[in-house]
This record gives C-alpha cells, sequence and structure tokens, in this order.
C-alpha cells in the first residue's frame, strides 16, 4: 500500500513558497488501478513524484508497504517498489539499443547476467516489443519509446507502476495501445497501476478515480460516480468523458438514458 499521511509540499523559499500539496489523505492498496485526475497546475505530477520518494513531503509523511520515503536508508527500496514512467520517454532513454536500456535497471542492482537477461526478456514481451530488442531507441515511434520505458520500468518488477501523463505526446493510436498494455498490466500481472492524466476518457478506463484540484483531493470514488455530476466538475476545471458529455444532452432532449454511461462502446448499447 501506499499512504499519504496529511502531506504538504511547498516549492520555494518561505517567503516566496507556492502549495502545491495542501493536507493530502491518501490510501492505493495493492492490485487496483487508480486514476489521478485534474486540470494542469493541479498538483498531480508533485504527487505522482511523492509516490516513490522522488519529492519528500514538506509536511505530512508518504509510506510504501510501512516504509517512510523520508528515511534515506529505504529510499533505494522504494524506487524499485515503486515503477515511474514519465510524459517524454526521451528522458528516460539512455542506452543505444533498447535491450541494453532495459537492463540497465537490473545491472544496477548487481544481478546475475542471466537474471538480468531473464527480465529484459519478460519485460519485452508484456510491452510487446521482442523484436526491437536490438533497435536504436531514437528510431522508434514515440509509442514504441514510452513502451520501451515501461519495460525498463518492469525489469525492475515493481509491485506499483505510476504513470504520468504517459500518453500525452503520443497519437490517438498509440495511446490507446499505451492504456491497453496498463490495463493489462494491472489485471493479468497483478501490478498496482497508478495512471496521471488530464484525459477524462482515460480516466474512465481505471477502477478508481481521484480528481485534484488546487492541490486537494476534490473526488475519489469509481468513475461511475466521480463523472455523475457534471456540474460539479466544470467547478474544478475538469470535463467529463465525451459518451457522458453526449448522453447527457440526449437526456436533457427527451431521451430515456442511465447517467452512468462512460464509454462509446456503453452508449451505443444503450441507444441500440
Amino acid at each position: 500500500m501506499i499512504e499519504f499521511k496529511n502531506v504538504s509540499y511547498h516549492y520555494g523559499k518561505e517567503k516566496e513558497k507556492t502549495t502545491a500539496l495542501k493536507n493530502i489523505g491518501l490510501a492505493v492498496n495493492e492490485g487496483e488501478f487508480v486514476a489521478i485526475l485534474g486540470p494542469n497546475g493541479s498538483g498531480k505530477s508533485t504527487l505522482a513524484r511523492h509516490m516513490n520518494g522522488l519529492l519528500i513531503p514538506s509536511q505530512g509523511e508518504v509510506l510504501v508497504d510501512g516504509l517512510s520515503t523520508r528515511e534515506s536508508g529505504v529510499l533505494w527500496h522504494i524506487h524499485q517498489q515503486v515503477g515511474m514512467v514519465f510524459q517524454n520517454p526521451d528522458n528516460q532513454i539512455i542506452a543505444t539499443s533498447v535491450e541494453d536500456d532495459i537492463a540497465f535497471g537490473p545491472e544496477n542492482l548487481g544481478l546475475d547476467p542471466k537474471e538480468i537477461r531473464e527480465r529484459v526478456d519478460e519485460a519485452l514481451e508484456i510491452v510487446g516489443m521482442q523484436s526491437y530488442a536490438r533497435h536504436e531507441p531514437h528510431m522508434l515511434s514515440g509509442g514504441q519509446k514510452q513502451r520501451v520505458a515501461v519495460a525498463g520500468a518492469l525489469a525492475m518488477r515493481p509491485k506499483y507502476l505510476v504513470v504520468d501523463e504517459a500518453t500525452s505526446m503520443l497519437d490517438p493510436r498509440a495511446s490507446s495501445s499505451m492504456l491497453e498494455s496498463l490495463k493489462r498490466l494491472n489485471k493479468d500481472y497483478g501490478i498496482t497501476v497508478v495512471n496521471i492524466t488530464h484525459i477524462p476518457d482515460e480516466a474512465v478506463l481505471a477502477d478508481r478515480v481521484l480528481i485534484l484540484f488546487e492541490g486537494r483531493i476534490v473526488k475519489d470514488g469509481p468513475p461511475q460516480e466521480v463523472f455523475l455530476d457534471l456540474n460539479e466538475l466544470r467547478e474544478v476545471g475538469v470535463g467529463a468523458p465525451k459518451a457522458r458529455q453526449i448522453a447527457e444532452e440526449l437526456i436533457a432532449s427527451g431521451i430515456n438514458l442511465p447517467r452512468s454511461i462512460l464509454t462509446i462502446d456503453e452508449l451505443v448499447s444503450d441507444l441500440c
């Protein structure tokens, strides 16, 4: 479990500080698929970087399986348990071949070469990049690079994977493929996934959605509940999934539809 206990975080010095997180209380349980949604500047990336100790709270405490990120002696272990994938994969790819890049983390653990090979092959298979093992990363598409970044995190065998706006630089097809990979990691491999996003249509794929606004969690629940009140969503600078918006317009025109519709497939099914 990843726990936030009354966490606040400030950027800058005391006289000019900006508060990015305000008294956050949060528990992400093992096996969950959680989406954290919010407008730009709401504190999403700051929250993500607290999950594996890249940032340390100004007040409060973050615990990963009971270990505090404030304890420098356990940070290396926490980094292994909580994998991070960032918005720009070029910032994470450092080697001259895909397989060497994925092997970088396990090599730094001092693992036996045979185990490193097994981890690299396993990670490549999970993200569907086996045929690209010897390719140069800079020759790949944006979506393929992002998969390599995910594979690099997976090679560390994390319990938790935090994905910070990883689809924002991808085209729709690559974004869809990335989201399918995240769902498969969660459902088939039991990895806890936290997807940081500003796109409501991505958030509905999660089991649980949190909305962050001005550094505070203002909503937390299953997607059907979080996206029910469109007026509340507008007030915190968050839109609704496209299918939910269309359904609401149809309801207003007199068509009998449930307000639990969140995807195009659900909308089509109910209309039929």
